[in-house]
């Protein structure tokens, strides 16, 4: 069994909520929100490149983007970067970056990680992502979710139930219910019992494991996926389903790691404020939508 790990970056995402700062041909992921001023996407590679080499990074983007995924990783291999046809969403982007990885190095680790997430505390995040690996490596099988601890019953996220309650001072957790974006009275109610974590967005696992999960799970999208020389054709047959309404919620070998680092999701204009403000960057905004990033 393989120890190598590779990350998958995923530039999907249209950002519809974002409108019209986020458009079609600019989507989220290459918004510039930080005061750096790198994009969301720069900042998501310049985290894993802290533990994962450039030639074991691989990039799922929509064919419309790549020269902006090309702009910000200049150095991406043609072999490293997978490019859809059509969007449909994470499912099947994660099948057919595991189907590459476990086709050029075997069965090796994965890290996927979305490119709207804020972090703020870098050091922290690594050290989640090293638990997570660590666990994954000792554990055959298991399919592992990147949580941190609610802030309040938001309904843009997944809820995790976790085994002993997410009080409790550890690290990993046995997921006993994956729940995607309960209405805001069950969100209220997670979030009071304590027991419940939030999906930050990222997994880790063996390329083996997703993939057997989805072919038991999904087998359209493993089925039409599996013959990678064939994507072009097949790809607009395929369900437009997440990987957490798709597998998550209906796997049973669902573990968790709670970060300790900032976070914030970049799905809403009141998240994005939040992260501005924080950040020294001023904007201009029209109603409750912010149209530029000044």
């Amino acid at each position: 069994m393989s120890d190598k790990v590779s990350a998958v970056i995923l530039v999907g995402g249209k950002g519809k909520r974002l409108r019209p700062l986020s458009t079609d041909n600019m989507p989220k992921a290459f918004l510039s929100v930080t005061r750096d001023r790198k994009t969301m996407f720069r900042k998501t590679l310049d985290r894993i490149l802290t533990i994962v080499p450039e030639r074991d990074i691989l990039v799922v983007a929509n064919t419309a983007h790549s020269r902006l995924v090309k702009r910000d990783f200049p150095f991406l291999k043609r072999a490293n970067f997978l490019l859809e046809p059509v969007s449909r969403n994470t499912a099947p982007a994660i099948t057919l970056a595991a189907l590459r990885i476990k086709e050029v190095s075997g069965d090796a680790i994965i890290v996927v990680l979305p490119t709207d997430q804020y972090v703020t505390d870098k050091k922290k995040y690594l050290d989640s992502i090293r638990i997570g690996i660590d666990f994954v490596k000792k554990h055959s099988g298991v399919l592992l979710v990147l949580a941190v601890k609610p802030k309040g019953p938001a309904t843009g996220f997944g809820y995790l139930r976790v085994k002993g309650g997410s009080r409790a001072k550890k690290s990993i957790y046995k997921v006993e219910e994956f729940v995607e974006k309960p209405d805001v009275k069950t969100a209220k109610r997670y979030v009071k019992s304590g027991r419940y974590l939030w999906n930050a967005g990222g997994f880790i696992f063996r390329a083996s494991s997703i993939l057997r999960a989805v072919e038991r799970l999904v087998p359209k999208i493993f089925d039409n996926l599996r013959n990678l020389k064939d994507i072009q054709s097949v790809y607009m047959k395929l369900p437009n389903i997440s990987i957490d309404y798709a597998v998550m919620e209906k796997a049973d070998n669902i573990y968790c790691v709670k970060g300790l680092y900032g976070w914030r999701d970049m799905g809403s204009f009141e998240s994005l404020k939040e992260i501005l403000e924080r950040e020294g960057r001023k904007y201009e905004s029209r109603g409750k939508k912010i149209v530029k990033i000044l």
